[in-house]
């Protein structure tokens, strides 16, 4: 029962993230499994209508699979621009119920199932593992073929030889029994492969991220601050706000570090960022630059006030600010140009006591 649940479905995962992924991952693979079998498909019928004209059949017959390759066309086409998973499944059963529900017919029609018949309902079993749907789809496509030729060879009594009607279900369960046994070998393994790649993609995000953090603190670091930061004052500046970038300093942080130890300053300096980010929104940044200095990115609103109190969070000492604004209107200078504009008014805020926030604004001159 665990092994049938597992390729049950090909979305299902025990995690959910990892269902996720798997469903975008899924959609993808199918959009391609789909357009595989039109294309295969048109070339059958393609094939099919080839063999009955150069057997000199009836007309009947070659329209009949040339309008089966027109559908299948149509199907893969369509494949490309569907982004929709069971959408996709259906479109694969519509084609594979329509291609068996014309052969049925053509047999009624003639009052015999030939061998070309005979083959090309084997065939339509056959091509079902093309599409990388789970079991629960590939037993619900096959189960309607099933049904299709069944009931509408034994809805007529009489009309069809017993013999015929138990090659028939000969044919058709060893079809759908190996079709279903590939879907099954397949499923397993494309799960096996989606769970590899997600495990892969997370840690190489976790990789990615942790060279981009200050491992003591969990702020972020200058690497990111170098790389992000023309984009989040952009970004800013967008949502009609301008940007501030402030330094904030722990004061006197050598003699906390030389009175009480490293191990308390580092308490300290994970303090700070507590209290930094509690007064900070999911858009707003504290970079760790180095020793006890501190970098952060915020919104122009009411930013003097949140400054302010960051300044008295720290229980065991204080922070002077010093910051730099760009207006909404203005382009970003050059993080170089706004950090020293920032640094200055963080020596100001130092010379006056210590504990304190003081503003400047940048010049908007560009980089």
């Amino acid at each position: 029962m665990k092994a049938l649940r597992a390729i049950w479905s090909a979305t299902d995962f025990p995690a959910h993230e990892l269902s996720r992924y798997a469903g975008e991952v899924m959609c993808r693979e199918a959009r391609q499994g789909v357009f595989a079998l039109g294309v295969l498909t048109m070339l059958l019928m393609s094939g099919f209508a080839a063999l009955y004209y150069a057997l000199g059949m009836t007309s009947g017959h070659q329209y009949t699979f040339i309008v089966l390759a027109a559908l299948a066309l149509h199907v893969a086409l369509s494949a490309r621009r569907l982004h929709d998973l069971n959408a996709l499944y259906l479109l694969a059963m519509v084609l594979l119920a329509l291609s068996g529900l014309a052969c049925a017919l053509l047999a009624h029609r003639d009052g015999v199932f030939t061998s070309t018949l005979f083959s090309t309902i084997v065939l339509l079993f056959m091509v079902v593992p093309v599409v990388p749907w789970g079991l629960r789809e590939a037993l619900a496509a096959v189960a309607v073929m099933y049904a299709i030729f069944t009931g509408s060879s034994v809805s007529v009594g009489g009309r069809f030889p017993p013999e015929t009607l138990w090659t028939l279900q000969f044919l058709m369960v060893s079809a759908a029994v190996i079709s279903l046994a590939l879907v099954a070998c397949a499923i397993m393994i494309r799960k096996g492969h989606v769970e590899a790649r997600f495990n892969l993609s997370a840690a190489n995000e976790q990789l990615a991220r942790a060279s981009l953090q200050d491992a003591l603190t969990g702020a972020w670091n200058r690497r990111f601050l170098d790389q992000h930061f023309d984009e989040i004052a952009e970004r800013y500046r967008a949502g009609g706000h301008g940007c501030v970038l402030a330094i904030a300093d722990v004061d006197r942080f050598k003699q906390l570090n030389d009175s009480r130890g490293h191990a308390f300053g580092d308490r300290v300096l994970i303090d700070v960022v507590r209290a930094i980010r509690a007064e900070l929104d999911d858009d707003e940044y504290v970079v760790r630059v180095g020793g006890d200095e501190f970098i952060v990115l915020l919104r122009d609103n009411a930013a003097h006030a949140r400054l302010d109190r960051m300044c008295r969070a720290v229980s065991d000492t204080s922070l002077s600010i010093g910051s730099a604004r760009i207006a909404p209107a203005d382009r970003a200078p050059a993080l170089g140009q706004l950090y020293e504009c920032a640094d200055k008014s963080l020596y100001q805020a130092k010379a006056g006591g210590r504990g304190q926030v003081c503003d400047a604004v940048a010049e908007a001159r560009a980089a």
